[in-house]
C-alpha cells in the first residue's frame, strides 16, 4: 500500500515538475524547499511527522487519534486548535451519507433510533417510504432513464450524472450560486439544470462530482417535507452538539458573499475536527456517536446504515473520473467515502487492508480503519497554499502525511 501510495507521489512530483519546465508559475522557493522536504523526508513517531507536515501548512494544523471506544488517543496541533471551524471540502461528503441515512433510519422507527427531531416514523414519504432505492422518478417526478436513478446511486457517484455534460469534477453553476433562503423552485431549477445536462447510464459509471449530492439533498427535501437545514440541524448538530452558528453549508467556500447550501453536500460545510469525531464515532462503533460532554449516543445510526456506508457500492460501475485513476490507481466507493486499500479488484483482499475516508481538496483527512479498530482527524485548510506548487493538490500532501503515520499508529495500538 504504501510503496503503491510513493509511486503515486512520484507522479504528482513529476507532473509538477514536467508542467513548470513549460509555463512559469510564481513561487515562494523557500515554502517549496519546506513542501518538498515534508513529502521527502523521513520521520521516525508521530510527533516529528507532524510538525514537519505542519510546516508545509498555510495555518497550522492538528491530528488527533481515537481507539476502538472512541477515546482519544493521540492529540496535537500547531496554530490550529481542535475546535476551530473552518471547510472541509469534500470531507463534507461524509456527512450527508449519514445524514441521509439518519433520516432513512429516524423514518423507519423514530423510536429505535435517537434524536430525530421531527424527521419520525413515517414521516419522509413523499413518492413512498425514504430508502436508498428510492428514485428520482418516485421523489422528483423524473421521467425515462434519469428517473430510475437511486438515493443510493447518487450517494455513491454512480447515478451516471456528469459534470455539466463533461467528464471531470466539477459542477453545474447553480450549486454554488443559490441566494440564500432560494425557495424549492429555484433548487427544483437547479437539480433540473443537472439532469437536462448529463448524459450517463444510471448504475453503469462512476464519476467523482458534486452533482450526484446536490440532487440527492433536494430528493430529502422533497421526500421528508423540510429544508435541508432543519433536518442538517435536527438530525446532526443538536444531537452531536455542533456549533450551529459555525455548522453551516456554503454553495461557495471560496466566497465572503452568503449563498445557499442545500444543494453543497459534496463540500459546503464548515466544522471543527473534535466536533467531525463525534459524528465519525457512530462508524467506528457500529452506530454510536458522542454528543458534546463525551457521553455516547446510542442508536445514532442503524448497522445497517453503518454497513452501508462503509460497503463498496460501485455494483458494476465503471470508473470514469476520479482524482486517483488517472495514475493508475481504482480505489473504491462506498456512500460519501472512499475505500483505500491495495487490492481494488478483489473485494475480499481489499477488505483486509482496507481505511475509509473523505479527503478535501484542502488537506482536511478523516479516516476510519475498521480491522485495527481506530479512527483519525487530520485538520488543515490549504485552499491557498503557500508552497505555490500550485499543480499538488494539497490533498496529496495529507495523504501522505496519513500513509507515513499510519504504521506508526499501528504499532502504538499493538493491531
Amino acid at each position: 500500500m504504501k510503496s503503491a501510495f510513493y509511486i503515486l507521489l512520484i507522479s504528482l512530483s513529476s507532473f509538477v515538475v514536467f508542467s513548470n519546465c513549460n509555463k512559469s508559475v510564481s513561487k515562494d522557493k523557500n515554502a517549496q524547499s519546506l513542501l518538498l522536504a515534508g513529502i521527502a523526508g523521513s520521520c521516525f513517531t508521530i510527533d516529528s511527522c507532524f510538525d514537519q507536515y505542519v510546516k508545509t501548512t498555510d495555518e497550522g494544523a492538528s491530528f488527533q487519534v481515537y481507539d476502538q471506544s472512541g477515546n482519544k488517543i493521540y492529540a496535537r496541533q500547531s496554530i490550529l486548535d481542535y475546535n476551530t471551524y473552518r471547510p472541509i471540502a469534500s470531507g463534507s461528503k461524509w456527512v450527508t451519507a449519514i445524514t441521509a441515512m439518519r433520516a432513512i433510519d429516524c423514518n423507519t422507527s423514530s423510536v429505535t433510533y435517537a434524536n430525530c427531531g421531527t424527521v419520525t416514523t413515517n414521516t419522509c414519504v413523499t413518492g413512498g417510504a425514504l430508502s436508498l432505492s428510492r428514485t428520482t422518478g418516485d421523489i422528483l417526478g423524473w421521467t425515462g432513464t434519469k428517473g430510475t436513478i437511486t438515493l443510493r446511486q447518487l450517494l455513491s457517484f454512480t447515478s451516471g450524472l456528469n459534470a455539466g455534460g463533461g467528464n471531470g469534477s466539477g459542477q453545474v453553476s447553480c450549486i454554488s450560486t443559490l441566494p440564500v433562503g432560494a425557495t424549492g423552485t429555484q433548487k427544483d431549477s437547479c437539480v433540473n439544470e443537472i439532469r437536462d445536462q448529463s448524459t450517463g447510464t444510471p448504475g453503469a459509471l462512476y464519476q467523482y462530482n458534486s452533482n450526484h449530492m446536490a440532487v440527492a439533498q433536494r430528493m430529502l427535501e422533497v421526500s421528508c417535507e423540510k429544508t435541508w437545514d432543519t433536518m442538517f440541524t435536527q438530525l446532526i448538530v443538536t444531537p452531536l452538539g455542533w456549533d450551529a452558528s459555525q455548522a453551516v453549508w456554503s454553495g461557495n467556500i471560496r466566497s465572503t458573499e452568503a449563498t445557499d447550501g442545500s444543494l453543497s453536500g459534496a463540500y459546503g460545510l464548515s466544522i471543527s475536527p473534535e466536533h467531525y469525531a463525534r459524528m465519525l464515532n457512530a462508524l467506528l462503533t457500529n452506530g454510536t456517536a458522542k454528543n458534546s460532554s463525551g457521553a455516547n449516543i446510542a442508536n445514532f445510526l442503524s448497522t445497517t446504515s453503518v454497513t452501508e456506508i462503509l460497503a463498496d457500492q460501485y455494483n458494476g460501475a465503471k470508473i470514469g473520473y476520479s482524482q486517483f485513476s488517472a495514475f493508475g490507481y481504482r480505489w473504491q466507493y462506498g456512500l460519501g467515502n472512499w475505500r483505500f486499500c491495495t487490492t481494488t479488484d478483489i473485494p475480499a483482499e481489499c477488505d483486509r487492508d482496507l481505511i475509509s475516508h473523505s479527503i478535501g481538496i484542502n488537506g482536511f483527512f478523516p479516516w476510519l480503519d475498521k480491522n485495527r479498530n481506530y479512527m483519525a482527524i487530520l485538520a488543515v485548510n490549504n485552499i491557498g497554499r503557500k508552497n505555490g506548487l500550485s499543480l499538488l493538490p494539497a490533498s496529496s500532501t495529507s495523504l501522505f502525511f496519513a500513509e507515513t503515520v499510519r504504521p506508526l499508529i499501528h504499532l502504538q495500538i499493538g493491531r
